[in-house]
């Protein structure tokens, strides 16, 4: 175990900070600090620690005539939309004492208001307070402004997720055309050097809000590691990943703190566009890959499901839409709905499966509702822990006793008996029939299966979606060489009429990335714009030496397999010799003005590696999978290593989430 405090404790002690502000208060919360509450407590923390009522952070809402005490929790700076938005609930209401928890830290709110330029971040944060006093409309009143990174959500001690950061996804080469026209625009007639790739892409030349994110992100995990009492060592694989990380490496406070700090860990960054054929395979190897990929998301959440409850609630179907829909996050002190969100996402299916019916049947036997059904091979099966968990349905204590253990069995039940889990199996045997064609002269290349699919797709039961998903699986895992130019005519003349054709039942993913006005035009521009997002994601890996290919051919004695390149990174981090690992950049600029300065020569000066530290803190920006954090797990213990590995993403991804985000331009770039 860690030595020191992991990302859990750390989260749990902002919170506790945080509820101390709470009492006699009506708290007004945002999106993203209600998702990292959901996950921390849920509302009966704030409940508990003395709350008068929870509202939205929202212009249309306001206290109450008798609320004098008002806590705001932002996840962001208090600027632009959420200054307007606060400025409405307070001068809608009668407040003589205003809270205000920003996960934004000075600073980020210095360069939000000021860019680069040199400002008093004390200075600022005063006349923000003296702002708010003027809209409570009484300068004698009270208000109080904190910086608590309420960003964490703690899954275990090895795993944990910061959800405000989801936009925050990597470049591809598409981008870069953009990103020279806001050049352009910006240099107003002057002549500047324009970038031409994703090499030549600096902080500076991002677009303003993508900026303002990256800096409350270096900020946010600067903050966990002072929690952690750490000195971070800085490492990324890719073009986003680098900047970044350049950027956590150059920040002055972090910089104060490794001066101080006990503890050793190392950050590695990586980008996830580097490998998005993880990202988008249909494996069923855990549960929670199966729940995402078929149950809806939990409004405003990028986490959580949505569990129908109508099963257990026994209400007419006529009424199921007046129902609460529950979720999979433990609330309270439910060990074993923890242990259970554990095991789905770490265990084999038939282990969660089976783990889950224990203890389900052991709470309904302590609360004398039955002995519960096993089938006699002692397997569990769907009907088993569906008429286990309808035991509790009769009584509303033993259901509000262990109500989250109860909502993660029936959105296992829901996930497993959804006529689309089978559907699930059918799109894996086809991306494992790609998998084996990628560079087999005998196979019917991979793309020409795809195109083939999509002219044929009412006909094999495949929608847009599945045909674009194996679309991103067979050009990320085989590249350029499965998509090349040759095959874009055929594509975006088969696509823009299939979106033509299908436009009366496309999805809301395929809306977000064609547009809501669906034409012939804007299927034409859509498909031309989808090719040109295959082609980056194809060159994504291009630039790299150790992770270049993914894809391992077969010979006569065994068939073709893929190797997941976090999972190989991770594998490589913790074994492989210095000297053979290139693409693991060291972000140190110490280590990199001694090498400048020639030093060199006289000290024993080798590359750094993460091992070295006696924790690695992977975070993989754009998101990780279910089943990536469930392999890396085993090869972790496989190995033995000298040092714990702790996963970290902005969210868990999955097939829809990553066609959706892959095949549009970066959402602070879209309306270049």
């Amino acid at each position: 175990m860690m030595q020191f405090a992991s990302a859990v404790h750390v989260s749990e002690a902002w919170w506790t900070e945080a509820c101390k502000k709470v009492k006699n208060a009506v708290v007004f919360v945002d999106n993203a600090s209600a998702e990292c509450l959901h996950w921390n407590g849920g509302l009966a923390r704030l409940v508990e620690a003395g709350a008068k009522n929870v509202k939205e952070f929202s212009s249309f809402e306001s206290g109450n005539k008798g609320d004098m005490k008002a806590v705001f929790m932002l996840g962001t700076a208090v600027v632009d939309m959420t200054a307007k938005i606060l400025q409405d609930i307070v001068q809608a209401s009668n407040f003589e004492y205003c809270v205000v928890i920003t996960a934004g830290h000075p600073n980020v709110h210095a360069y939000a208001r000021y860019g680069g330029r040199e400002t008093d971040e004390g200075v600022l944060m005063n006349q923000l307070e003296q702002t708010v006093l003027g809209w409570m409309g009484n300068m004698n009143y009270t208000v109080e402004i904190f910086y608590i990174p309420l960003v964490v959500v703690p899954y275990s001690e090895r795993l944990f997720f910061m959800p405000p950061f989801v936009d925050l996804y990597p470049l591809l080469n598409t981008d870069v055309t953009r990103l020279a026209k806001m050049q352009q625009a910006q240099a107003k007639g002057e002549r500047v050097k324009l970038v031409e790739s994703l090499a030549d892409v600096e902080f500076q030349h991002l677009p303003f809000e993508m900026r303002i994110m990256i800096r409350q992100f270096v900020v946010c995990i600067h903050s966990l590691m002072q929690g952690m009492n750490a000195r971070d060592e800085i490492f990324s694989v890719g073009h986003t990943a680098r900047i970044i990380g350049s950027e956590l490496d150059a920040f002055n406070p972090a910089r104060q703190r490794r001066k101080n700090a006990a503890n050793k860990v190392s950050i590695v960054l990586v980008d996830r566009t580097l490998d998005l054929s993880a990202a988008s395979t249909f494996s069923g190897d855990t549960l929670m890959e199966r729940i995402l990929c078929l149950l809806p998301r939990l409004f405003g959440h990028h986490l959580d499901s949505a569990v129908n409850m109508a099963s257990l609630c026994q209400v007419h179907p006529s009424s199921e839409w007046t129902l609460i829909p529950g979720c999979l996050a433990p609330q309270g002190n439910e060990k074993k709905a923890k242990e259970v969100l554990a095991a789905l996402v770490l265990s084999s299916k038939k282990e969660a499966l089976s783990l889950l019916n224990k203890h389900i049947l052991q709470a309904a036997n302590r609360k004398d509702l039955g002995s519960g059904e096993v089938s006699k091979e002692g397997k569990v099966t769907i009907g088993n822990l569906k008429k286990n968990i309808q035991t509790f349905a009769s009584d509303v204590e033993a259901f509000s006793e262990h109500a989250s253990l109860l909502q993660q069995g029936l959105g296992v039940v829901e996930a497993l008996s959804d006529e689309r889990h089978e559907h699930l199996d059918q799109l894996l045997s086809l991306q494992k029939l790609l998998l084996q064609s990628i560079g087999d002269p005998e196979e019917t290349p991979p793309f020409t299966q795809i195109l083939q699919l999509l002219k044929t797709r009412g006909t094999h039961g495949v929608s847009l979606d599945d045909v674009l998903t194996l679309m991103v699986y067979a050009t990320s895992l085989g590249g350029s060489s499965v998509f090349s130019q040759s095959d874009e005519y055929t594509l975006t003349n088969l696509l823009s009429h299939a979106i033509v054709e299908d436009k009366l039942g496309l999805s809301d993913n395929l809306l977000e990335i064609i547009g809501e006005d669906v034409d012939e035009v804007s299927a034409l521009k859509a498909s031309q714009n989808i090719a040109s997002q295959l082609h980056a994601i194809a060159s994504a890996r291009e630039h790299l030496k150790n992770y270049k290919n993914l894809h391992i051919p077969g010979d006569a004695a065994q068939p073709a397999s893929c190797q997941g390149m976090l999972q190989k990174l991770v594998l490589d981090s913790l074994t492989a010799p210095q000297t053979e690992i290139t693409d693991i950049e060291y972000r140190s600029a110490g280590f990199k003005d001694l090498i400048k300065t020639g030093f060199s020569l006289f000290v024993n000066v080798s590359k750094p590696m993460p091992r070295d530290a006696p924790a690695i803190i992977v975070y993989v920006i754009g998101g990780v999978t279910a089943g990536e954090v469930r392999e890396i797990k085993q090869r972790v213990e496989e190995v033995g290593p000298p040092c714990e590995v702790v996963l970290a993403s902005s969210h868990l991804a999955h097939p829809s989430d990553t066609i959706t985000r892959a095949l549009k331009p970066s959402p602070f770039l879209q309306n270049l």
